[in-house]
């Protein structure tokens, strides 16, 4: 069986899946090698992903982005931090920060695990299309600031789309054993170890991890 891999970005996500030859990067249905992470909610339907994306300017407000940032997280937290930079309104739903939309014709609320859930449906339909597997085993990169109240959200959202998730891995962590991997000249032990810098510029964080390498093992020095 193939595994998945999903870079879960604010913007947008990226979708790789290991064969025999290799990783290759999923493209979605308008063959994108990014899916937009965004859910939108219209009169009679739901939209996830591209379709969310074009909807967005003529339904703004029943429109969410940068669903990671409200995940597993208080609504006074949110409110504070991240309010400005939401679509729709944020309101409060089973402890969690939720936003309210109208979906049907109706008021509805919904928390940022649920939001999280639609959005990994579509990354799961998006992945079968090319996979052709009924299971998929997934391991999702995660920045290395969440906490475990977001770890576990994360991992909740996952179950409630019915996506079975080997392990949550650091994004710094994944970026640094997709690049010493297929590396052959790296030091041996008692070499001194080889020092790296990576540097994620991402839409919602910057991130820089150090990683000390040697042939077949690497060490996370830190992250900031």
């Amino acid at each position: 069986m193939s595994v998945v891999g999903i870079d879960l970005g604010n913007l947008n996500t990226v979708i790789a899946v290991a064969r025999n030859r290799g990783v290759d990067i999923i493209c979605n249905e308008v063959s994108n090698r990014m899916t937009p992470t965004m859910v939108a909610f219209g009169p009679k339907n739901r939209f996830l992903g591209e379709s969310a994306k074009t909807n967005e300017i003529s339904n703004f407000r029943n429109t969410v982005a940068c669903i990671k940032r409200i995940l597993g997280r208080s609504a006074e937290e949110v409110m504070q931090t991240e309010g400005k930079y939401i679509n729709a309104q944020l309101c409060e739903k089973e402890g969690e920060a939720a936003v309210r939309v109208i979906f049907g014709g109706e008021e509805a609320c919904y928390t940022g695990t649920e939001l999280m859930a639609m959005f990994l449906s579509k990354l799961k339909e998006i992945t079968q299309a090319e996979v052709k597997n009924a299971a998929m085993d997934v391991v999702l990169a995660v920045p290395p600031f969440f906490t475990d109240r977001q770890r576990r959200a994360l991992l909740d959202a996952a179950e409630i789309a019915g996506v079975r998730v080997l392990r949550l891995i650091n994004e710094g962590t994944a970026a640094a054993l997709a690049y010493g991997m297929p590396k052959s000249d790296l030091p041996e032990a008692p070499a001194a170890a080889r020092n790296v810098v990576f540097v994620n510029v991402g839409h919602a964080a910057y991130l820089v991890t150090v990683v000390s390498y040697l042939k077949g093992q690497l060490e996370v020095k830190g992250v900031a």
